[in-house]
């Protein structure tokens, strides 16, 4: 059958458009699946641990979407506390908290903080992918003062003139996160329902706009930020690479990123190479959390849960000879998100992973743990398990995942002090109001908070207050 040159015409036009248009359309360059050879194993374990926390920031944010429904410049909230179903990382139960990723690559954004109220506390941090403190929010050292503030979050190179009326925070990346926290007098029903309404007074919104701010409340849905140390760890890496800036004392090594395969503009296909290496870093992270910290107490295994170069730069990780502390930042964040700028003020904290005997907690054992009277936090004390293997989250299917000094229920002996038991089961003659349970044949730890510390909690002197060790039953 014959084809018209009606037909042929228009065939060869639509060839043509169709050359025209791949040839004017900028094209992505593939680059062949690589493997990781094994002398650049150690070069890609150095990469990895350099870019561990940006890998948890974007796990976070990507989990923010997929578990929760919360797109980027949303407020998402927890109006319950946190239980067994949310596996963020070494979080705490006695708060409510908000997780909002924050995106300016449409320009700069504005975070308008409320007044702080009574009764109500708050504190929290605008953080970048690299979990850098930028500034933080609540009390005498946040941003605001305590008192409210608009803070206009602008992009890398933004020049423009900012008002009066905001303060700025500039970030050299266009994703950050604001994670704060919010304590309640109680969770009691009155008490929980001021704190929600206090979150629900924050507004986030582009500058210029008087758009409506979508709040997302994640209550006690099933919720996974985790980093997952396989294929999908270096896909994170190369999502960072092609869509964000990144700061000049990081460009040697994304530069050397080539070496796993990822390169700006390029197409990136990791294999088995590239999960093996995930792996090896988490093992090698989790085997330096053994030695995490400095002693605090004197003849106790309490360790402080960081190295003092990370307060001392304000976890910026650049010391004031220009070193690059990144190695002592991966240590940190494979366990822990959302470092304040100022360690100590509202909050400290100190693990325990160790018995009186020097052995590690195990989920199989039963440990009481005798906290003295009289603890040096002027609001509360709390202490939560974790479960190591899965770098530091609840314990799956768990009734109770911390004690804290706001329970009701919590038990004193009669001096004063607080005797709590973990373990599979309360043992006899113990109260089930003081027990946290275990689960599984792996190995766990905790952190001790005292929220708005007494100075005597940094006392020297030879009579100090101090918290015991862990005592196998």
């Amino acid at each position: 059958m014959k084809i018209s040159n009606h037909y042929k015409i228009i065939g060869f036009l639509a060839f043509l458009c169709a050359l025209i248009f791949a040839y004017k359309t900028p094209q992505k360059e593939v680059i062949n699946e690589l493997t990781i050879s094994n002398d650049n194993q150690e070069e890609a374990i150095k990469l990895a641990k350099w870019a561990m926390p940006m890998v948890s920031f974007f796990s976070q944010k990507e989990a923010n979407k997929r578990d929760m429904g919360a797109l980027s410049n949303q407020i998402l909230y927890w109006s319950k506390p946190f239980d067994h179903n949310n596996k963020i990382l070494t979080p705490n139960d006695v708060v409510l908290y908000i997780s909002t990723s924050i995106e300016t690559f449409n320009g700069p954004m504005v975070l308008e903080i409320p007044k702080e109220e009574e009764n109500i506390g708050l504190f929290g941090s605008i953080l970048d992918p690299f979990m850098v403190p930028l500034e933080d929010i609540g009390g005498a050292n946040g941003i605001d003062k305590g008192i409210g503030a608009k803070l206009l979050i602008t992009p890398p190179n933004y020049d423009k003139a900012i008002s009066s009326e905001y303060k700025q925070i500039h970030s050299e990346h266009f994703n950050t996160v604001a994670g704060i926290r919010i304590t309640p007098k109680s969770f009691d029903e009155k008490d929980l329902k001021d704190a929600i309404d206090f979150i629900h007074k924050m507004k986030l919104y582009p500058l210029g706009s008087h758009q409506e701010t979508i709040f997302v409340d994640g209550g006690n849905k099933p919720y996974d930020p985790t980093p997952k140390y396989d294929e999908t760890f270096f896909q994170w890496v190369d999502h960072y690479i092609q869509t964000e800036n990144h700061k000049t004392i990081d460009s040697t090594f994304i530069q050397k990123m080539e070496v796993v395969g990822i390169k700006k503009d390029k197409e990136f296909f990791p294999d088995d190479s590239h999960k093996n290496i995930a792996v090896k870093v988490k093992n090698e992270l989790q085997e330096g959390f053994r030695n995490i910290g400095n002693q605090f107490f004197p003849n106790s295994n309490w360790t402080t849960p960081v190295d003092p170069v990370e307060p001392a730069t304000q976890f910026t990780y650049v010391d004031e000879n220009g070193n690059y502390h990144w190695e002592t930042r991966a240590q940190t964040f494979h366990w822990a998100i959302w470092a304040p700028k100022h360690l100590g003020k509202e909050t400290f904290y100190l693990v325990g992973q160790k018995d009186d005997k020097n052995d590690v907690l195990s989920s199989q054992q039963t440990y009481s743990l005798t906290v003295p009277a009289n603890v040096p936090a002027r609001q509360f004390w709390s202490v939560n398990v974790y479960e190591l293997e899965t770098g530091g989250t609840f314990f799956s299917d768990v009734e109770k995942v911390a004690i804290s000094s706001l329970n009701e229920d919590l038990l004193e002996n009669e001096d004063g002090s607080v005797t709590l038991t973990f373990g599979p089961n309360c043992p006899e003659g113990y109260p089930l109001s003081n027990h946290v349970p275990t689960v599984g044949n792996g190995t766990w730890f905790t952190l001790f908070r005292w929220y708005a510390p007494s100075p005597e909690l940094f006392s020297k002197d030879s009579d100090r207050w101090t918290l015991g060790d862990f005592k196998k039953l």
